[in-house]
């Protein structure tokens, strides 16, 4: 199977397009509906035919890609069955991490096989996503028969792939959010606390991302459970209690988001085995007592 269509000429289907014409595959149209966003996509590619309508380039193609906003996906997936875009023996796949396969129904009822191809990545421009689709690790769900041919897209790619249950698509996807979208967050909130001794923006970059770098290096070669330190796995009372003396007088929410994270370190640290249970149990009793003195309900952070 090689012709492919393209629904979204954002980043993600331009990036794909470039990369899978280098492997062989035609690209045989791209729609979006944005028409320069779409003749971009066309010129990056190679002169690709651009499309008025998502249907009409669905039907040029045997393996279709809707590379939309996830919050669309649904809708164009409907509009392009309605127009009779999509037909039996196609391969119809989303590239969102958060939409399980099941929003392609309208294109599965017209015969096509479903799924989605997501890859574990984040990308902020064209040039980025060309250069870092290859290698990533892409997670695959959907029908066996649609299943089968975005394997083999993906290993064209140079990826790895993650097999998983459809009803897990949120799941994985919080996982990664996780993983990537709140870490930004919690080293925006890191830098917003050396920003309360009155440090710059760069001096807290300056100062931390060496941290940062060494901590995810660690991860890297050992795994998170060896790569935990710090008071709460060595079982430092007293260094956790100043911590949150130190917060009592900041934005209530710095706080809440310590307690929460420090609880689910004291499993980590029980599981590296360097915390003792007596010492866990104290840490939990320190934490959820100032949780009671502080009673965070709700409310909008950081004002």
């Amino acid at each position: 199977m090689r012709k492919v269509a393209i629904i979204g000429a954002g980043v993600v289907g331009t990036a794909l397009g470039v990369l899978l014409a280098r492997k062989g595959y035609s690209i045989v149209a791209v729609a979006s509906r944005s028409p320069s966003s779409a003749q971009r996509a066309s010129s990056r590619i190679g002169g690709v035919a651009v499309k008025g309508r998502p249907a009409e380039a669905a039907l040029e193609g045997e393996l279709v890609f809707l590379t939309t906003p996830d919050d669309v996906i649904g809708e164009v997936a409907r509009e392009i069955a309605g127009e009779g875009g999509f037909r039996e023996g196609q391969v119809v796949a989303h590239t969102s991490g958060a939409l399980p396969s099941t929003v392609l129904e309208p294109a599965r009822k017209a015969g096509a096989s479903i799924a989605s191809l997501h890859p574990l990545q984040s990308f902020a421009e064209v040039e980025v996503a060309i250069r870092a689709l290859p290698g990533s690790v892409f997670c695959l769900e959907g029908d066996p028969e649609a299943r089968e041919i975005l394997l083999q897209v993906a290993r064209d790619l140079g990826g790895r792939v993650l097999t998983i249950p459809t009803h897990f698509k949120p799941l994985y996807h919080a996982a990664a959010v996780v993983a990537s979208n709140l870490f930004v967050t919690l080293v925006w909130m890191s830098y917003r606390l050396y920003g309360e001794m009155g440090l710059g923006e760069e001096e807290a970059q300056e100062a931390l991302l060496p941290l940062i770098r060494g901590t995810l290096g660690n991860i890297e070669a050992l795994g998170p459970v060896k790569a935990l330190t710090g008071p709460v796995a060595r079982g430092d009372v007293a260094t956790v209690r100043s911590h949150l003396e130190a917060f009592s007088s900041l934005d209530p929410f710095y706080g809440e988001i310590y307690r929460t994270l420090s609880r689910l370190t004291v499993e980590l640290a029980l599981r590296k085995g360097t915390l003792s249970e007596e010492r866990s149990k104290e840490l939990l009793e320190l934490l959820e007592a100032q949780e009671l003195k502080d009673g965070i309900k709700g409310g909008v952070p950081f004002r």
